[in-house]
């Protein structure tokens, strides 16, 4: 089938609502400001309402994400001729003779599917910030503080000018992973051709696109992300006044972001054996994610004692480092060869 009829919809609908994400993201962080600069609250009700507005946008965009992630699995099957079945399941059965990892063999009655989770490629940006977004708003109804308020809509604003700007998953769809299976679905291969072109994307299918693991380690890093997010936020306001109140909804975020990073990390090991041998730890965002988890340790240990002036400060800084090291273990998959680095 035409790759750009699959995706011609999906960027239509999708650009209306990231721009309409933007706009009013835009306006509730203006509002935001007024009130993280004012000693009163400013229209704390609409502000609120602007919020839950952004919250169900980024839950339409996402149902559209699971519809396209959907129509590729009903159209894209790798199917094959017949008479190369034997072949290549032949081919198949002698890597998994030298592989401590088997591929599953070709099957004409089922031709394999891709079953793409929803935060691959810029998408993961989008489940990434729309995690923030309905936490945000969680945070937003517990508070009393404005100022904390205020801040919490204009970090969601800052993400929705980066997710337009430089994230959108809608502009361009999936632009790696149709590159990759362009030339399989293109048609005009001959059976040479086809089988070396199968032999390509198959592994990554099998180890990449539809690995359990993908569903669970990624998602769980990206809620912690959300929650770091948060705790930074009221790390700096503890370091301005000692607000229990502030504290208290800082260290439940953290509790729950330190709870998701521990359980991805932990469920990221198998599939970093599985796909990378046993030097996965030398890759450079599994080591920075180590730092990051240390840190983050360290903070929720020194919570423990925040009752006392030194170190409810220190507790404070250390909720501030743990956001900078966050910001520097997603950044190092940039510049830093390894297994994570996006090309």
């Amino acid at each position: 089938m035409n790759l750009a009829l699959l995706t011609t919809q999906f960027s239509q609908i999708g650009q209306i609502l990231i721009s309409l994400i933007l706009v009013i993201s835009v306006l509730a962080g203006a509002l935001g400001m007024l009130n993280a600069a004012s000693k009163q609250p400013v229209a704390i009700q609409h502000a609120q309402l602007m919020l839950l507005l952004i919250n169900l946008l980024f839950l339409v965009g996402f149902a559209l994400i699971c519809w396209l992630h959907y129509r590729i699995y009903l159209t894209l099957p790798l199917q094959l001729p017949k008479e190369m079945v034997p072949w290549l399941n032949q081919e198949i059965g002698t890597m998994n003779a030298t592989s401590a990892y088997a591929f599953p063999l070709f099957d004409p009655s089922h031709p394999p599917r891709y079953i793409i989770p929803l935060w691959v490629e810029n998408e993961k940006y989008y489940f990434w910030f729309m995690c923030y977004a309905i936490m945000a708003f969680l945070a937003f109804r517990r508070s009393s503080s404005h100022r904390l308020q205020g801040t919490l809509l204009i970090f969601a604003a800052a993400q929705a000018l980066i997710l337009f700007t430089a994230a959108n998953p809608f502009n361009d769809p999936l632009p790696k992973f149709f590159s990759e299976i362009r030339a399989w679905f293109s048609g005009g291969l001959n059976p040479m051709q086809q089988f070396g072109e199968f032999m390509r994307i198959y592994p990554k299918m099998i180890f990449y696109y539809n690995t359990p693991y993908m569903w669970l380690h990624p998602p769980m890093l990206f809620l912690s992300y959300s929650a770091i997010t948060i705790t930074f936020i009221t790390s700096g306001f503890m370091l301005l006044q000692r607000d229990f109140e502030i504290e208290t909804l800082g260290y439940d975020y953290a509790k729950f972001g330190y709870f998701m990073l521990t359980l991805g990390m932990l469920l990221g090991y198998p599939w970093a054996l599985q796909a990378w041998g046993p030097n996965w730890w030398w890759d450079p965002k599994i080591c920075s994610s180590i730092m990051m988890w240390a840190i983050y340790s360290t903070f929720l240990h020194t919570r423990l004692y925040a009752n006392k002036r030194s170190m409810w400060y220190f507790t404070s800084i250390l909720g501030i480092l743990c956001f900078v090291a966050m910001v520097f273990t997603f950044v190092s998959s940039f510049y830093f060869p390894g297994e994570h680095t996006f090309q």
